[in-house]
């Protein structure tokens, strides 16, 4: 069960996090930020993971990083809270998780994508291999890994390239959002802010005032940055991550 700690004036820090291009570099390093990341595990400040990633990758993340927080994955599609997180339970058991989720499009998404692909050029994760996804995304092939990871996705897609008139069409049905790398494409209910909203109530409930910050780099955060109090817009990665962190979390969280 999660404990927090509280700073002098008794207030508890929640931090939302994009990953690429935030907390992870354009190699997929946070080197820049393990200091950080390590008084933060000590304070007990959450960290929450809100990221178009899929549930294998932050999985991935969370462990090497030594987190064991919720997560929000797939823009919004979906929350994992670790079972016994919270007193009040909520969403559906499936394995070590609670599950909340807000929208699962996946498959739609691919069915629409292959009929598409009849007449546009449109190029989508779940039709190209491990070691073609890493290849584009810069895994590199030491980290194909990675590639497979990122290739599980349960909600929504990714698209690598494609016609915009593939994307037109694509936008009738679902949301099409350009991330710091690509095009995802996940259901219209699924909503980075609105998970956010309900990992807050939750805090809240449990822990009673807390202040949320979220961290982002790109369009597809703007839902979660209008959802906390203190938004950050960053360009420079996980070393400006980290200097934010240290500059106005912690030094009042003593």
């Amino acid at each position: 069960m999660m404990r927090f700690k509280k700073n002098k004036e008794n207030k508890s820090y929640i931090i939302f996090t994009d990953l690429d291009g935030t907390l992870l570099d354009s190699d997929y390093s946070y080197k820049d930020a393990l200091p950080v990341l390590k008084i933060l595990k000590k304070r007990k400040i959450p960290l929450i993971f809100c990221s178009a990633k899929t549930k294998a990758e932050q999985e991935f993340f969370q462990k090497k990083m030594g987190i064991n927080h919720p997560f929000i994955v797939e823009n919004g599609s979906a929350i994992y809270i670790p079972n016994k997180y919270f007193k009040r339970e909520k969403g559906k058991k499936r394995d070590n998780y609670r599950v909340i989720v807000l929208d699962a499009q996946s498959g739609r998404i691919r069915k629409e994508i292959k009929k598409l692909r009849k007449k546009y050029k449109i190029k989508a994760f779940y039709a190209l291999t491990e070691k073609e996804i890493s290849r584009i995304a810069g895994f590199g092939l030491k980290k194909t890994k990675l590639a497979k990871l990122a290739k599980d996705r349960e909600f929504g897609e990714t698209i690598v390239e494609a016609d915009r008139e593939a994307l037109k069409e694509l936008k009738k049905k679902f949301n099409v959002i350009s991330g710091g790398r690509f095009i995802q494409v996940f259901g219209k209910k699924a909503d980075k802010g609105k998970a956010v909203r309900i990992l807050t109530q939750m805090y809240k409930k449990e822990f009673g005032k807390v202040i949320t910050i979220g961290i982002g780099n790109s369009e597809n955060d703007k839902p979660m940055l209008k959802n906390v109090d203190l938004p950050v817009f960053l360009k420079d990665g996980p070393r400006e991550w980290a200097e934010f962190i240290k500059k106005f979390i912690l030094k009042h969280d003593r």
